[in-house]
C-alpha cells in the first residue's frame, strides 16, 4: 500500500507526536509499505525516505496557484492510496485533499475543540468536558482556561469551529485516547467517523550508556513547559535526599529559564536539564531513571512518555487526568495522585524512593502491561487494517 503522511517535521524530535510519525513511517515500510512524508522546509533532507517539502502546513492558505500546483505535483509524483494528517495546522488541506484521495487525520490533542487548547479549567483547577460553545467564551475569562487578551480567546474561539468543519471534511479520523474520542463525539463528529487506535511505545533501544550512573534519577517527561509541572518539579530538589537526581528532558519554551533557575539557586548537582533527546537518548534516560514523574497540570490527552517508561519497566507518578488512567493504573503500574495536589505528588515520589521493593514491583508489572497492551505490532495491525477498510469504502 502507499501512504502519504503529513506532518510538519521529518525528525522525531519536538514531542512525542512527531517521534511517532517517525517511527509509525518506518515500522510501516519495515513491513513492506511504501511511504513518504510532506512536510515543513526546515527538516527537509532529514527524512529516512521519500520526502517532500511544502511551505504551508501550518498557515491558514487555500491550495492554490502554485501552492496548489506543487500538491498537485506530490500527488500525481506519488500517487498514494491513502492520505494520513498528522501535525498539520493548516485544516484548509483537509477537505481538498478528501476531494482528491482517501483522507484520514489523526487527532492527536483537544486543539481542534478546545479554544483554550489543555481543556483545563484553572479556577478551581480540574478536568473541562463542555463541549465547545459560547459558554467557553466567559469560561475563558472566569475559569481562567483561555487568554488574558479577550481578542485572541476570540480568535481561537472561531478558530475552532473551523477545525471542526475540517474534521467532517475527511473520511475518518483516529485517535489513541478516550478522552479525545469523546470529546470528538460531544462536539458532533459521528462516532461511526472515528476509530481508536491501540497506543503504544517503542521497545526499549540497544543502545546503553557507556559510563556507570549510581545515583537514583528521577526523570520528568513531557516536555520543559509550566502546564506539565517543570517548575513543581524542580523545587522538590531540596528537599531530596543528596543522592537523588532530578532530569529534565524534552523540548519547551522553559528550558532557557529552568536553567538560569538551577545556576541561580546553586542546583546544579541536584538537576540536569538535556533538552530534546533523539529517541536512542531517550531510552538511555528511561534506563537510567529510577522512577518517572508527569506532573502535568492539564487535561493530558493520553501521555505516550509514560507508555515509554512502561516499556522500559519503570513506573510513573503522575497526577489523575482521564487520558493517563487509561494506560496507568493505581498501584499496578504506577501511582495516580488528585489532580493538582502538588503536596500530595511531593511526598508519593519521596515514598516510593524509600520503598526499593515497591518500585520493583511496579516497574516489573508495568513492563508486563507494555508487553500486553502497548506493543507496536497492536498498534500498526490495526492501523493497516483501517487503511484497508477505507480504501475500499472510498473505492465502492
Amino acid at each position: 500500500m502507499r501512504i502519504l503522511f503529513f506532518n510538519r517535521s521529518a525528525v522525531p524530535l519536538g514531542g512525542g507526536m512527531n517521534r511517532m510519525v517517525v517511527d509509525t513511517a518506518q515500522r510501516l515500510r519495515d513491513s513492506g509499505h511504501e511511504i513518504a512524508l510532506v512536510h515543513g522546509r526546515d527538516s527537509a533532507g532529514q527524512f529516512s525516505g521519500t520526502g517532500y517539502v511544502y511551505d504551508d502546513l501550518d498557515y491558514r492558505l487555500m491550495p492554490r496557484d502554485k501552492n496548489a500546483l506543487r500538491l498537485e505535483a506530490i500527488l500525481e509524483d506519488f500517487s498514494p492510496d491513502v492520505i494520513q494528517l498528522h501535525g498539520v495546522g493548516n485544516t484548509l488541506l483537509d477537505g481538498w485533499l478528501a476531494a482528491r484521495r482517501p483522507t484520514v487525520r489523526f487527532v492527536h490533542n483537544h486543539d481542534f475543540y478546545c479554544s483554550g487548547k489543555r481543556l483545563t479549567l484553572d479556577r478551581p483547577a480540574e478536568d473541562c468536558r463542555r463541549a465547545h460553545g459560547r459558554a467557553c467564551c466567559v469560561n475563558h475569562w472566569l475559569r481562567g482556561c483561555g487568554s488574558w487578551n479577550p481578542a485572541l480567546n476570540y480568535i481561537r474561539y472561531r478558530a475552532v469551529w473551523r477545525s471542526l468543519a475540517a474534521l467532517r471534511s475527511v473520511h475518518a479520523l483516529q485517535v489513541q485516547s478516550g478522552t479525545v474520542h469523546r470529546q470528538l463525539v460531544e462536539n458532533g463528529i459521528p462516532a461511526e467517523k472515528i476509530v481508536q487506535l491501540p497506543p503504544y511505545a517503542p521497545p526499549p533501544s540497544s543502545v546503553r550508556r557507556v559510563a556507570g550512573f549510581t545515583a537514583r534519577t528521577i526523570l520528568h517527561v513531557g516536555g520543559l513547559l509550566g502546564h506539565k509541572g517543570v517548575w513543581m518539579v524542580v523545587r522538590m530538589a531540596r528537599n531530596l535526599p543528596r543522592d537523588v537526581q532530578l532530569v529534565f528532558a524534552g523540548g519547551g519554551q522553559e528550558k532557557e529559564l529552568l536553567e538560569f533557575h538551577v545556576r541561580r539557586r546553586g542546583l546544579g548537582d541536584h538537576v540536569r536539564i538535556v533538552g530534546e533527546p533523539t529517541p536512542e537518548q531517550w531510552s538511555v534516560l528511561y534506563r537510567e531513571a529510577t522512577l518517572v514523574v508527569m506532573p502535568v497540570l492539564w487535561n493530558e490527552p493520553l501521555g505516550i512518555e509514560g507508555l515509554a517508561a512502561m516499556a522500559h519497566g519503570k513506573p510513573v507518578v503522575a497526577f489523575d487526568t482521564e487520558g493517563i488512567r487509561e494506560w496507568l493504573i493505581h498501584g499496578e503500574t504506577g501511582v495516580l495522585v488528585p489532580f493538582g495536589r502538588r503536596n500530595a505528588f511531593r511526598d508519593e515520589v519521596g515514598a516510593l524512593l524509600d520503598d526499593a521493593e515497591r518500585l520493583q514491583s511496579l516497574g516489573r508489572r508495568a513492563h508486563e502491561a507494555w508487553r500486553t497492551n502497548f506493543r507496536p505490532e497492536r498498534h500498526l495491525e490495526a492501523l493497516v487494517a483501517h487503511y484497508e477498510k477505507l480504501r475500499e469504502v472510498t473505492a465502492a
